[in-house]
């Protein structure tokens, strides 16, 4: 998705359009997903989310980002938080205690 998404963006296309075209061109498991677990106000929310940032200048610059903002949700819904499990790996560890040679 991302590869179709930076050719999308070379051919000139803008952020929203990209993201409906790959909608389009999903499949099986991916298609059900936004066809029933998304609701129609979700939808809309993916495609008109904008990126605020501060340039260089100082200016506040808001950018379409519909494509980025897709595979992001994509990514939590199937994959999960990997901040989440990088805890929770994490906790593991410290938790963990290594023999010492009087054990």
């Amino acid at each position: 998705m991302t590869m179709a998404m930076t050719a999308y963006k070379t051919r000139g296309l803008d952020s929203r359009t990209q993201a409906i075209a790959v909608i389009n061109g999903l499949q099986g498991q991916l298609k059900y997903w936004w066809d029933t677990f998304l609701s129609e106000d979700e939808h809309n929310k993916i495609l008109e989310y904008k990126n605020r940032y501060t340039n260089n200048s100082g200016m506040d610059i808001e950018e379409l980002a519909a494509a980025q903002m897709l595979i992001h949700t994509i990514t939590l819904h199937f994959i999960g938080n990997p901040k989440e499990e990088q805890a929770a790996a994490k906790s593991v560890l410290i938790n963990l205690r290594c023999p010492t040679l009087s054990d």
